[in-house]
C-alpha cells in the first residue's frame, strides 16, 4: 500500500503529494479506500488514482453576485497578480506554441496542456495573448481549460446527491464522455439537430433536443450542465425556464459562456423569426460538433442576463471566477454561473 501511495503522488500536485506520504493520511485512506482484492497491481494502483481524485477540489478564487461585486473582486491585488503571472507565462514562451505541464483533473496525473493562439488577441502594445479559457488543451482526456473546469465542478456537484440524474447540453463531446464514466450517476445529454425534429428523437444515436422546448418531464434532473450554449439559443429566458422545470428543487444549473463583463445589458446579434433568422449585427460562429457549418451566436450576454436568470425562478445566481495554476486553469478568471432552484418550488 505504501509504494501505491509513493506512486500516486509521484503524479499528484506537489502539495498534495507532500502531505499525502504522511503516515496519518495514508491509515486514513486505508480505512476510506481500502484495497480491492482480486485486482492485479496496476489495477490497484489505477483505482487508488481515481479514488484519491475525489479528494482533489477546485474552488472559485471568488464569488459575485452582481456587476459591483465582481469588479471589487477582479481588482484584487490577487486577481491583479494572476493576470501578470499569465503574462510572464507568454513571455518565457515567445515561439507562439508550447506545452505546460499541469496535473489534469480529469486524467488524474500531471500531462502536457498545448497553448498556441488560435482564438487569441493582439494588446494595443502589440503583445499576443492566448486565448486561456479555449485552449491549455489536455494531451490526455482532450479537453480545453473551460471544458476541464466544468467536468470537475459537475463532479464535485454530484457528490452532493444521492445517485443524481445529470443533463448535458451536448453529448457528441469529450466533457459528455468523461462524465458518462463517472459512478453512481446517470447522464443524459443531447445535440440540436435542426428544427424539423421531434424532441427527445434519436438520430444515429444522438439525442435531439431544442433547449426552449425541453421533451423531459417536469423535475427530471438534480444537475444541468450548459457548456459554451446559452448564447446559440434564440430565447435564452425561454430555455431558463425550460431548465428551471425539468431541474429538482434545490437542484443545479452549470453554465458557462462569453461572458461581455463591461456590459450592463446583452446585445442581441440576431433574432428566429418563425424558423428565418434575421441578423441585426454581421454573422458570427462558434465550433459545433455536428455541424461544419458552426453555431450562429444570438446573444452578446451583458450582466442583464443575472435578472433573467433570477425572474426564471433560480435564486441564488452566482457567478464564480476560478484560476489554479497547479491544475492547469490559467487566464484572468474562468466564469461559471452556478443557479439553483430553491427548495419547495414548484415546476411551474
Amino acid at each position: 500500500m505504501k509504494k501505491a501511495l509513493q506512486q500516486v503522488a509521484a503524479r499528484l500536485p506537489f502539495n498534495l503529494s507532500r502531505v499525502l506520504l504522511r503516515s496519518q493520511l495514508g491509515m486514513r485512506l486505508r480505512a476510506v479506500f481500502p484495497p480491492a482484492k482480486g485486482l492485479s497491481g496496476g489495477a490497484r494502483l489505477k483505482r487508488l488514482r481515481r479514488d484519491l481524485a475525489r479528494l482533489l477540489r477546485i474552488d472559485p478564487i471568488f464569488v459575485a453576485s452582481d456587476r459591483q461585486s465582481f469588479f471589487e473582486a477582479s481588482d484584487h491585488p490577487t486577481s491583479r497578480a494572476l493576470a501578470q503571472r499569465c503574462s510572464d507565462v507568454v513571455r518565457r514562451h515567445p515561439s507562439g506554441t508550447f506545452e505546460l505541464r499541469r496535473f489534469c483533473l480529469c486524467c488524474n496525473e500531471t500531462m502536457p496542456m498545448l497553448v498556441d493562439y488560435q482564438f487569441g488577441r493582439v494588446e494595443e502594445d502589440g503583445r499576443r495573448t492566448p486565448n486561456w479559457r479555449e485552449r491549455l488543451v489536455c494531451r490526455g482526456c482532450g479537453m480545453n481549460n473551460r471544458q476541464r473546469l466544468v467536468a470537475k465542478l459537475i463532479q464535485q456537484c454530484a457528490t452532493g446527491y444521492d445517485h443524481p440524474r445529470i443533463y448535458l447540453m451536448e453529448q457528441v463531446t469529450p466533457i459528455f464522455g468523461w462524465v458518462k464514466k463517472l459512478e453512481a450517476v446517470e447522464v443524459h445529454g443531447s445535440e440540436y439537430l435542426g428544427h424539423g425534429y421531434e424532441g427527445g428523437i434519436q438520430i444515429k444515436g444522438v439525442r435531439h433536443e431544442d433547449v426552449m422546448n425541453l421533451s423531459y418531464p417536469d423535475e427530471s434532473f438534480e444537475l444541468i450542465a450548459s457548456n459554451d450554449v446559452l448564447e446559440h439559443i434564440p430565447d435564452p429566458a425561454r430555455a431558463l425556464r425550460e431548465c428551471f422545470r425539468v431541474l429538482k428543487p434545490e437542484g443545479v444549473v452549470l453554465a458557462t459562456f462569453p461572458f461581455h463583463a463591461g456590459n450592463d445589458t446583452t446585445r442581441v446579434r440576431a433574432t428566429l423569426v418563425g424558423n428565418t433568422v434575421e441578423h441585426l449585427l454581421p454573422p458570427q460562429y462558434h465550433g459545433n460538433p455536428v455541424s461544419d457549418e458552426g453555431s450562429l451566436v444570438f446573444q452578446d450576454f451583458g450582466w442583464d442576463l443575472l435578472e433573467t436568470m433570477q425572474s426564471a425562478g433560480f435564486s441564488p445566481v452566482q457567478c464564480e471566477s476560478y484560476w489554479n495554476d497547479e491544475f492547469g486553469h490559467l487566464g484572468t478568471g474562468l466564469l461559471v454561473f452556478r443557479l439553483r432552484k430553491p427548495a419547495g418550488i414548484p415546476a411551474g
